[in-house]
């Protein structure tokens, strides 16, 4: 049991989907999708998996890795505010705790003074970061949603955080790159059940305001600290990377006569979408890694 559980790819991929499953069962038969309950659940599961790929968290920390925890723990403490309380400031909040968050990670390349590619880079990461998550929590949820508003901010962070895990690892950041690649499967399991769901005729649950904060944060910072840290790490993927935040609020907007008017159809075809961005920031960085050649690419 301890061997299948040490294998990374049941730790990436296998339980984080299996446990936002059970997240989903969870919202679905014993506790309200708004509950402050599962909003813990969520942030439970979240620490374990920071704990679990970063180690415990240093006192004080003696690496940018181990920052992210702590990050973790002030994305949970804002998302069990009271839900009036988010509703009112969740963007200026937003923007107050990812600009903190990105100038905690990077103080020192940027005390460094040299404006190379690699900050520049992590310059556009943050910027753009910092904007998608407040034009994503500024949403406000319609008196009667449609099918596919409860997967728009879940399919924002999954094709954000997958294909930050994928620029990650092929940018030489494997620890970060499980980490994003669990917290990708763990709100893809959660997806896969809000859809089957659907598909059955009930209404699919939307994240809490609490929950869509904390793990955009979550995301959105690891990501930062990709982009700030990561050594080979392709800038052009890293900036599609965070680009899925922003097709939200064009899919609620320009974007919205592309869906069809099939029920069904309609989070498949809005999910594809927010995912174009994270599509091609994949396809840039296998095509442009370090190891191009040996991943069969030239």
């Amino acid at each position: 049991m301890s061997a299948l559980l040490g294998n990374p790819m049941v730790t990436t991929a296998a339980l984080p989907l299996l446990l936002g499953i059970a997240l989903a069962l969870a919202a679905r038969f014993v506790l309200p999708a708004a509950s402050p309950v599962l909003t813990l659940l969520w942030a439970a599961l979240l620490l374990f998996f920071y704990w679990d790929t970063l180690g415990p968290p240093g006192m004080p920390p003696a690496a940018a890795s181990q920052k992210l925890i702590y990050l973790a723990f002030a994305g949970i403490v804002i998302g069990l505010l009271p839900e009036r309380v988010l509703g009112r400031a969740t963007s200026l909040l937003a923007v107050i705790v990812f600009a903190a968050a990105f100038l905690w990670l990077g103080w020192r390349r940027l005390a460094g003074g040299s404006l190379d590619l690699q900050l520049i880079a992590a310059l556009a990461v943050g910027l753009l970061t910092l904007i998608g998550a407040a034009m994503v929590v500024a949403q406000e949820a319609s008196p009667s949603p449609s099918a596919e508003e409860p997967f728009l901010a879940p399919a924002a962070v999954l094709a954000l955080s997958l294909a930050g895990a994928i620029v990650s690892v092929l940018g030489a950041s494997i620890v970060t790159g499980q980490l994003l690649g669990s917290l990708a499967a763990l709100v893809g399991g959660w997806c896969l059940v809000q859809y089957v769901v659907m598909l059955r005729g009930g209404a699919a649950a939307a994240w809490s305001r609490g929950v869509e904060f904390l793990l955009l944060y979550a995301a959105a910072t690891v990501l930062v600290q990709v982009a700030l840290l990561a050594p080979k790490a392709n800038p052009a993927a890293l900036i599609l990377s965070s680009l899925p935040l922003h097709v939200v609020a064009l899919v609620c907007g320009p974007l919205q006569n592309l869906l069809p008017g099939a029920r069904p159809l309609r989070p498949l075809v809005a999910g594809i979408l927010i995912a174009v961005p994270a599509i091609l920031a994949i396809v840039t960085a296998i095509v442009w890694a370090p190891h191009g050649a040996a991943l069969g690419f030239s």
